[in-house]
C-alpha cells in the first residue's frame, strides 16, 4: 500500500509547478530520498525548536543555514523591529541606525575601520571584489571556498550556468586549506592579482588557522588585498568573527547571515585606506539602508556582548561533541565529533567511503525521524540550552543504533549529501 504524503509533500508538488526547485535556496530544496522524515517547510520556529507544516515538532541544529544565532523570534531582537517599524522601514535620506550600527561594527570586527551595509553575503563579497580592482588596478582573483553566485564565484561551471566563459581568464579557484597550491597560485600570478577572497575557516577539521596565516604572508608580499568572506563565521564563531579568533587581519571582510539574527543585511568593512575609494566610484543599492534589518543587527550585537553569547554557543557545542563521541564509542563505530564547538559535525571514518556516506545519509534520516534537525554542520545558538543538548543526545544515540541497523539492510542505497 502506497505511503499517505504529508502536506509538506503535497506543498511541495504544487510549488515544482511555480517555482524551480520548489524554494528559493539550494541548501534548501527538499531531498527526495528523505521525503516522509525530513521537514519540506517550515511553519514557525520559537528558541532553538521548529514546526513544519504536518505540526511536527524539531530541535534544529541548521538555523536557518546560520543566521539565528540568539534563537527563532528571540524577544529583544524581535522588539526592537516592532519599534522601528512604528517609524518606518526606509526613508528618503539615510537612517542615523546606519551610523550607530556602523559604529558598533566598527568596534567589533579587528579589521573594521569603515563599513557600509547591504543586503546579503554575495552583495558584500561582490562590493569587496570592486573595491580590490578598483584599488590595484588589477583585474585577476583568486577566489576559495563558497561565496555566492555572483559571476566571478562561479566561473567553474561556465557557461553553462549563464557565466561568460572569457571570466575564467580572470579567476583562479583553489582549495581551501591546500597550503602548497595556494602559494604556487598566488606566486605564479603575484602582480597580477588584484585579491584573494577566502573563508577564514571552512567548518571542517582543520582548525589551526594556517592557511589564513599564509594567505596574509602572501598578500603582504604582493600588494595583493585579503578578503575575508565572514559571511557564516562572522559573530558566529567569535564576536569579530574567524579574524578574532585566529589573529589574521584581512584588508577587507564580509559579514551577513548571523549579524541580524536572520534578517536580511550585511556589511562589507575593511581598512579606511581601501574602503574611502568608494568615494571614487558609485556602489550602491536602495535596500541598503532598510532599517527593520538595522534594527535587529543593534540589537542582536548588543545582545551578544551584554549576554556573553559565544561563551555559551562554544559551551553547548563542546558538550553536543563530547556526547556524539560517547555514543559512537558505546556503538562500537569508528567515528568522532569533528570541527569547532559553534558548528561541528559528526564524522565517520570506517576507512570505507562508500560506507561512511551510507552511514551519514541513515544517521540523519533517522535523527528527522526523532525530531532532530541536523545537516551536515550542527549549528549551535544562544537558545540551545542544557537539557536540549540533553534531549538531542538521547535521541541521536537512538538514530545512530536505528542506522547501523539498516545499514545491513540498505547497502544499495545511494545517499545524497545535505549542504
Amino acid at each position: 500500500m502506497a505511503r499517505k504524503l504529508t502536506k509538506s509533500e503535497l506543498h511541495y508538488h504544487k510549488a515544482l509547478a511555480l517555482i524551480p526547485w520548489g524554494t528559493q535556496t539550494n541548501a534548501k530544496r527538499p531531498v527526495d530520498t528523505f521525503a516522509g522524515v525530513m521537514p519540506f517547510y517550515i511553519k514557525r520556529g520559537e528558541g532553538c525548536r521548529i514546526w513544519d507544516v504536518d505540526g511536527r515538532e524539531y530541535i534544529d541544529y541548521r538555523m536557518s543555514l546560520g543566521p539565528v544565532t540568539l534563537g527563532y523570534c528571540y524577544p529583544e531582537v524581535d522588539r526592537a523591529v516592532k519599534e522601528q517599524l512604528k517609524n518606518g522601514v526606509l526613508f528618503s535620506m539615510a537612517s542615523p541606525l546606519e551610523l550607530e550600527l556602523a559604529e558598533l561594527v566598527t568596534k567589533t570586527v579587528p579589521c573594521a575601520e569603515m563599513v557600509r551595509f547591504m543586503k546579503t553575503g554575495e552583495d558584500a563579497n561582490s562590493c569587496n571584489i570592486r573595491i580590490a580592482r578598483a584599488y590595484t588596478g588589477r583585474d585577476m582573483i583568486v577566489t576559495c571556498g563558497y561565496h555566492g553566485y555572483p559571476d566571478w564565484f562561479a566561473t567553474g561551471a561556465s557557461p553553462a550556468n549563464g557565466v561568460p566563459t572569457f571570466m575564467k581568464d580572470y579567476v583562479r579557484e583553489i582549495p581551501w586549506g591546500n597550503l602548497e597550491i595556494a602559494e604556487n597560485v598566488i606566486r605564479q600570478y603575484g602582480e597580477r592579482l588584484a585579491c584573494v577572497i577566502t573563508v577564514p575557516y571552512d567548518f571542517n577539521e582543520n582548525t589551526s588557522g594556517d592557511f589564513v596565516k599564509l594567505l596574509r604572508k602572501l598578500a603582504s608580499e604582493y600588494g595583493i588585498i585579503l578578503i575575508f568572506d565572514e559571511v557564516l563565521t562572522g559573530f558566529r564563531l567569535s564576536l569579530g568573527g574567524g579574524q578574532e579568533y585566529f589573529g589574521v587581519t584581512p584588508d577587507l571582510s564580509s559579514f551577513a547571515k548571523a549579524m541580524a539574527n536572520g534578517f536580511p543585511i550585511s556589511a562589507y568593512v575593511g581598512k579606511r585606506q581601501y574602503m574611502e575609494k568608494l568615494n571614487d566610484f558609485v556602489l550602491t543599492t536602495t535596500y541598503a539602508g532598510e532599517t527593520l534589518s538595522m534594527a535587529a543587527a543593534i540589537a542582536t550585537i548588543k545582545l551578544m556582548r551584554q549576554k556573553k553569547v559565544h561563551k555559551h554557543i562554544w559551551t553547548m557545542g563542546g558538550r553536543l561533541m563530547e556526547g556524539l563521541d560517547g555514543i559512537a564509542k558505546e556503538l562500537g563505530i569508528e567515528a568522532c565529533a569533528a570541527g569547532l564547538p559553534p558548528g561541528s559535525f559528526l564524522k565517520f571514518d570506517t576507512h570505507d567511503s562508500d560506507r561512511d556516506a551510507r552511514i551519514d545519509f541513515l544517521f540523519r534520516r533517522e535523527l528527522y525521524r526523532r525530531g532532530i534537525f541536523a545537516s551536515v554542520r550542527w549549528f549551535i545558538s544562544y537558545s540551545h540550552k542544557e537539557k536540549d543538548i540533553d534531549e538531542t543526545l538521547e535521541k541521536a544515540e537512538k538514530a545512530l543504533a536505528a542506522a547501523l541497523d539498516a545499514e545491513t539492510k540498505e547497502k544499495d542505497i545511494t545517499p545524497i549529501p545535505a549542504s
